[in-house]
């Protein structure tokens, strides 16, 4: 009696609320995919800065001499066959003394293009009497390596430069990536040197560690939210760092909506040993009601989300990155309203690629994003739902190209593909402020998926005025059901950043060009206006 009693009310609410909307109200998975953000810039990271070595001068003329051979000697790190492939070319020719340096010059620059920017190739003293000219190579090697500083840290620091060994040559990228994964801890910051060590052709690797902020975060209000789960938003995050010991990181954020969207969630990492390797816990809980047009309906819904993984620098340099996340996640979702309870449980492993690089191609650029593949499983109590196993790829690359000192030009493509019909919080979704500008959140979701984003950017101190142009399309169900199964939506607008000390904004206005009216919200608006506010400390 009270289940006949349920339904009869939620199908007395549906039919009060059809005159102002043919929508289907979104659900808690769709509520936790409209909280997801795109990569980030990444920041340029400050390591240690080695200037390259210049030629001595030597004044051309005198006695010349007939180079026949070149014997080297001192070299490890290259065999003799590779070295006199570089100066093979050079050979049954004659030189004066500057033309013999040079010569020793070429086999210094072999080595600092290949990565040992202390090496240096010399002539010594010799009688050169039968062609035969002696080069000797002195290829810089580690003398004393040390951490300094703050005690604690300093020891800790100690421990994680242990992959470099005194007396072994001093090579760019393990240096570069020792001493950035030692900066990359949180709550410390780090400043290397490498001076002249006590003896002949070594180097003292001195690293200076400090406590960074032990506290960290931001604070914002905006109006990126769905109408129905709360459009304007107010959102904070902190980080902890260290917690408990050398380069942990609790990390903590909440959010609440004006239609009553509860979210907060926590994410503890530590440093697994000293190679970069980080292992992370979480849990995040999200509670709505839905509201507006929907608020008859007494929808509600529920979302835990637990977490643990591991993340991996392939390639830590100051020029380019790649890092190797493995996060299994469990995922229990609730849903109820008048009439029913629906419950799902889903269970997946996203192994993603995360990838930055930054190149000289016409002035300056940076390239950034994401590759990743998600397994899983899904289970749920209802029939008309997606269940059993699934695979999805995601794709995010975006560009940022320098074309003068000013203006620079963002572009972004972001698509999924899948293997069946997924779960909506497996879903791809197109609208919304990290989508199609001129949509609202929400609009535009299915199992497939692109989106295409370009952005023409103007810096004025602290002003950065734009216009972008969006495109998104998506395949609603893999298998179609016989419904129209795609939605194409485009737009295009200007705005405006700011900053001012540790105040940020951002101010969209965007129109529509191709989609008609939005399908995800009864409430048309063109333009489309977007607003943000927000703090860091």
């Amino acid at each position: 009696m009270n289940l006949t009693i349920r339904f009869i009310a939620a199908f007395a609410a549906v039919l009060i609320a059809l005159p102002a909307f043919a929508q289907i109200p979104p659900d808690t998975g769709q509520t936790l995919q409209q909280l997801q953000m795109p990569p980030q810039l990444p920041f340029p990271s400050d390591g240690l800065v080695i200037e390259p070595q210049t030629q001595d001068p030597t004044a051309p003329g005198g006695p010349t001499v007939e180079v026949a051979r070149i014997e080297f000697s001192g070299h490890s790190v290259f065999s003799t066959e590779q070295l006199e492939q570089v100066v093979d070319e050079l050979l049954d020719q004659s030189y004066d003394l500057a033309g013999l340096r040079d010569i020793a010059w070429q086999v210094t620059s072999y080595y600092h293009h290949n990565g040992y920017p202390f090496a240096r190739a010399f002539l010594p003293a010799q009688t050169l009497s039968d062609g035969t000219v002696q080069i000797q190579i002195v290829e810089g090697r580690y003398g004393q390596i040390t951490a300094q500083g703050d005690d604690k840290l300093a020891a800790a620091a100690q421990r994680r430069l242990g992959s470099l060994k005194s007396g072994g040559v001093i090579a760019s990228a393990p240096l570069e990536r020792a001493t950035l994964i030692l900066d990359d801890l949180p709550g410390l910051r780090t400043s290397p040197l490498i001076r002249p060590g006590q003896e002949l052709g070594t180097g003292d690797l001195l690293v200076t560690v400090e406590p960074d902020k032990r506290y960290s975060g931001d604070v914002a209000v905006d109006n990126h939210g769905n109408r129905y789960t709360g459009e304007y938003r107010t959102r904070a995050g902190l980080n902890l760092n260290p917690l408990v010991l050398v380069g942990d990181q609790l990390q903590l954020r909440a959010m609440i909506t004006s239609e009553t969207l509860l979210l907060g969630s926590a994410t503890y990492s530590v440093p697994l040993g000293s190679s970069g390797l980080r292992g992370q816990v979480g849990y995040a809980y999200t509670d709505y009601e839905l509201g507006k047009e929907y608020s008859s309906l007494d929808s509600t819904g529920k979302a835990h989300i637990t977490s643990v993984g591991l993340s991996y620098p392939i390639i830590r340099t100051q020029r380019g990155n790649l890092t190797l996340s493995a996060i299994y996640q469990h995922k229990r979702l609730i849903d109820e309203n008048l009439a029913d309870r629906t419950r799902r449980t889903s269970d997946s492993m996203p192994v993603s690629l995360l990838f930055d690089h930054r190149d000289g191609i016409l002035g300056a650029g940076i390239t950034y994003g994401s590759l990743t593949w998600t397994p899983g499983r899904v289970k749920t109590n209802v029939n008309d739902r997606p269940e059993g196993s699934f695979h999805k790829v995601t794709l995010d690359v975006a560009r940022l190209q320098q074309i003068t000192n000013n203006l620079t030009l963002f572009t972004r493509v972001s698509g999924q593909k899948s293997d069946s019909n997924l779960d909506s919080s497996e879903d791809f979704g197109v609208g919304g402020v990290y989508g199609v500008r001129a949509y609202p959140s929400g609009e535009g979701y299915g199992d497939q998926g692109i989106l295409a984003q370009i952005e023409l950017r103007y810096r004025i101190k602290q002003l950065s005025p734009y216009l972008f142009y969006d495109v998104g399309h998506v395949r609603i169900n893999k298998h179609e059901d016989g419904s129209d199964n795609h939605r194409r939506i485009d737009g295009g607008g200007m705005g405006v950043r700011a900053n001012y000390k540790r105040f940020t904004t951002d101010i969209a206005v965007a129109w529509r060009t191709r989609g008609g009216e939005p399908l995800s919200d009864s409430k048309d608006r063109d333009p489309r206006i977007w607003a943000t506010l927000g703090y860091s400390f």
